[in-house]
Order: C-alpha cells, then structure tokens, then sequence
C-alpha cells in the first residue's frame, strides 16, 4: 500500500472521513433491525468514546471498527510511505480505543468491538451475542395511564423497556394501541412481514395474536375511564399484570383540556367544575398502591396557573405524602428532535429506592432538520386527493431512516388521504399561504366579507395558519384537527390544503409504520392529543439510568 498524496491532499482527505455513518456502521444498522433489535441509540455523546450504537437498558456499547483506521491483526497494512504520519495517526487510534475500553469497564458499561471484516464474514455470531447479552439484563417495567394513542409507551418500548399495562377510555386509541403492541412482538419475533399483511387487508388482527400467542400484548390495553368506581380495580388488574415483579415507572398525564388556557377561554364557568381537573387524584392512587421508583406527569403549561396554581400545590403535597420528591420544567418538544413546537410541563417524582437525586437533564438533540424535510418525502396531493394505501412507497431518505421515521422494512404509506375543501376555504388557503411568504400573518378580519363565515371578529383571530416549512417546529398540533384542517394548512401553494393523518403524524414524530385505527377524525384526535415518541425517547433513556 503505497501512499503517493502530497500532505494537502492528504490533509483533505483526512477531514473528509467520517466517524459517523460509515457504510460498515449502516450495514451493521441494517443488521440490527434485520433482526428485530431496535432498544439502541446511535452515537450517544454522553457516553465515552460515542460508541455506534448504545443499549441503555443492557449498558452495552458497540463499535464497528474499520480494519485500517483501528490496526486490525489480520487485516491492517501499514502505507509503503510516510510510514511516521500513519504510525503515530493509527497508533493515537489505537491507544485511544484501549483508554475508552477502560473508562467503560470502569463506569460498568460491557463493551463489543467488531473489526468490518468480521462484519462481512460472520455476522450472526455477533447477532447472537448482543441478543445473549440483552436477555441476561432485567427489563425495567412500565404503566402508561390516560395512554391516548401510546406516544408515551412507544418511547420507552424504544428503550427496551416493559409495557405492563395502557390504561385509555377512548376506543379507538386502545385498538391503536393494541395494533402497536402486536407490531412490537412480531419484529422481535422476526415477523413483520405478517404486521405488513395486516396492513395490506390480508389478514386480522385477532388471527395473529392467536397465531402468535400475543394475548398478553393484547390484554396490556385495557379500555376504561379511570375514576373512583373503579380505580381499585384498574390497580388489582396491574398488580396480577405484574405478577412477582415490581413496578419501575409510571407514566402519563390526565386530559389536559381542563388545564389549557384555550379551555378555559372557550368556557370558563364549566371548566371551573371539570371532573377532569381532578383525576390526579387517581393517578396519586395508583402512585401509593403501586410505588413505582419513578413516575413522569405529562400535562399542559396552563396546569402552573390553572385555579391559581391551587392544583398544582395540591398535586405535589399529595404526591410528597405518597413518598415521592417532585420537581417540574416546562419542555419545548422541539429541543428535543420533534419537528414540532409543543410546550409541556414534565413534573417528575422518584421515590428513596430510585437513584434519583435531582431533577433529570433531558438531553436536547442535535439536529440541523427543518419541517419541510418530514413533508417534503410525501406525494404531493390537492385537497380531497391521495390514497390510504401505498403498497410500494420505496422513497428512500436517510434523513427519515436516521430518526427512525422510515425503514427498509415497511414500504407501505398509510393515511395520506387530504380533506377535501369547499371552494371558500381553498380560496383563503391561498391568501394565507401567500401572506406568509410576505412575512405576513393574515387575520381573520382581513380577509374580504365575502369569504367570512363567523360573525365574532375579536376572538380567535389566526384561526387560519399556515404550517412553516423553513422552521425547526412547526406550531403545536392539536387535536382540534378532527373538526377542522383550517389551523394546519400546507406550505406548498400547489397542493393548497390542510395536512393529513400521516403529516400530522409525522410533526409528531411518529414513524411511518404506526398505524391508528379510526375514523379520520378519531386518527387526528388521537395523534393531537399525543406525546410525540421522540421526546418519550429522550425521557425514557434519561431515567432508566436512575432504576
């Protein structure tokens, strides 16, 4: 091997390399979920050494290593010239390797290094290892109350964690649900092909949790409004789901209506006496017969200054008398990888068996994407176009695939399907759309007489928005979007509509692959009533240390 660069070019080269996103990395990537293997992060920046893909749960790093770059025995080949540059550059690669090996072993992190030869020659004995190695690690288990459509769970089954139960009212949510826990077990089992089927109309549901023996991910969802005639029951339900095992995490958040400043602008005097204002009260009830070590409180930020902050007060002095220390931040999803502004209040408490301390530090993502590119990857439709089904979408984009919005391995599009749209709406679509690339945002009150339905023209003013494509989040999505698409309209001119079920879906960052049962309108409430899976993500990995 001889090398015949000038030190420039050399020196370009170099700063060419990259240490992320090699193609031994994607192959091993693809590998993984080949095999059914997703509870990973890639690249983790906290972690010593930013290993290519982290098990948080197992504590387990793995490196795919390239045969030049790491001095492997069998491969490595010193350059014929400027042996000095390449012995110190590849010897420094070396002594590195062995100094994070030591740092991991030292902080009880397991450590795999695969060299990119035996990537290419054997790699099922490295899949039978991480697999090995990911079973022998006890599995934090978790209950999601008011789960909605399972934005929460989805991140921490990510995470590698146990679902142990999802406790919803809403119908449709709870067989949103159940369809998801079916996909889970059969991409562990290694059949998502079957998931695809049911997808495609060729089979059940219920024939493949008989098929399958899913029962137990099926029986996980239980349908129910939690209140006082039968949150007694709900708990007994988890304690015999649970068996000899102990509880970890909780997670969840009462319907925020109740709390929303928009709520109680629409109407005060029945928000004043909402039941559902209450219900932490129940969810305190499953915090004392269940004492998790952790829990997570999702809600709204108008739960700060609902009644005065009296429910708030009243919330964390029960929860203090339940054992748990509580402290709360309001989060922006968007810092979190969401391409999505969506302000919410995580109140977290942990009890003396966890190993938490302090408020957890939720790890912002960095990314440089904007919302157009979650839109961008979608057929282009007009109002009242698309389809329900997309058998072959083979779109590939590595942008969605890194962020787990897309894989290889489901080529199917689901509800891309537009409203369809009276001529008026589609007329104030355009002037909307047009404002906004003026900078300008246009008011309800400005628009001409003849295309104005509501005779109020004080309140509610930017009830027509259009969506930013060049921003990092969009505005927040709502699940008013089962009534109406006139608050998300689309930035493309030529396709002049309200976004659909998937592009609703996808600014909440769920990936392509999550399927929700429903009427179109149940599917937008749904998806506007979620925590987006990214942010649950980021939670999840942050407290599973703390177990």
């Amino acid at each position: 091997m001889v090398d015949v660069l000038t030190v420039t070019q050399r020196s370009y080269n170099m700063s060419r390399i990259r240490s992320a996103g090699t193609v031994p990395e994607q192959n091993f990537l693809l590998l993984l979920e080949a095999n059914g293997i997703r509870d990973f992060i890639t690249h983790p920046d906290w972690i010593p050494g930013k290993p290519d893909v982290y098990f948080p749960i197992s504590k387990l790093a793995i490196f795919v290593d390239g045969c030049f770059w790491h001095a492997c025995d069998q491969c490595f080949q010193m350059p014929a010239t400027n042996k000095e540059f390449w012995s110190k550059k590849i010897g420094a690669n070396v002594i590195h390797d062995k100094k994070v090996n030591a740092l991991l072993k030292s902080m009880g992190i397991l450590t795999i290094r695969i060299w990119e030869h035996d990537l290419k020659n054997s790699p099922d004995k490295f899949i039978f290892d991480i697999k090995e190695k990911i079973a022998a690690t006890s599995t934090p288990t978790v209950l999601d109350l008011f789960a909605g459509a399972g934005g929460f769970s989805e991140g921490f089954i990510g995470s590698g964690c146990d679902m142990v139960g999802h406790i919803e009212m809403d119908d449709s949510a709870c067989k949103t649900l159940i369809t998801r826990m079916v996909y889970h077990a059969l991409l562990k089992l290694g059949k998502v092909d079957e998931y695809r089927h049911y997808i495609l109309g060729k089979t059940t549901l219920e024939a493949l949790i008989e098929k399958y023996s899913l029962q137990k991910e099926r029986d996980s969802v239980i349908c129910a409004k939690i209140g006082k005639d039968n949150f007694k029951d709900l708990i007994k339900k988890i304690k015999q789901k649970l068996g000899s095992k102990n509880l970890d995490i909780i997670v969840g958040g009462p319907p925020c209506q109740a709390y929303s400043h928009i709520g109680r602008a629409r109407d005060e005097k029945s928000m004043r006496w909402d039941h559902r204002k209450f219900l932490y009260r129940y969810y305190i009830e499953f915090l004392k017969a269940l004492k998790p070590k952790i829990f997570v409180f999702e809600n709204v930020p108008g739960l700060l200054s609902s009644g005065k902050g009296r429910y708030l007060r009243e919330m964390r002095n029960l929860m203090k008398k339940a054992g748990y220390k509580t402290d709360f931040r309001i989060v922006d999803a968007t810092d979190y990888g969401v391409p999505q502004h969506r302000k919410r209040v995580l109140l977290v408490g942990w009890n003396k068996y966890s190993k938490l301390e302090k408020y957890p530090n939720f790890q912002a993502v960095k990314r440089e994407y904007v919302v157009k590119n979650f839109l961008d990857a979608l057929p282009k439709i007009k109002a009242g176009g698309g389809k329900p089904i997309i058998k072959n979408f083979s779109k590939r984009n590595e942008l969605l695939e890194k962020v787990g919005m897309t894989s290889f391995h489901f080529p199917i599009l689901m509800d891309h399907v537009a409203r369809p749209h009276n001529a008026r709406d589609l007329e104030i679509y355009r002037r909307v759309v047009n404002a906004k690339k003026k900078g300008i945002r246009l008011k309800y009150n400005a628009l001409p007489k003849r295309l104005k339905t509501h005779k109020n023209e004080e309140c509610f003013l930017d009830r027509f928005k259009v969506i930013d494509a060049e921003a990092r989040g969009s505005h927040t999505v709502v699940a008013h979007l089962q009534k109406d698409g006139h608050s998300y309209i689309h930035p493309d001119l030529a396709q002049n509509r309200s976004v659909t079920v998937r592009e609703a879906a996808r600014l909440q960052s769920f990936p392509d692959d999550y399927k929700f049962e429903g009427s179109r309108g149940s599917q937008f409430c749904q998806i506007g009533n979620a925590v987006p899976p990214m942010l649950s993500k980021v939670v999840a990995h942050e407290l599973i240390k703390y177990l």
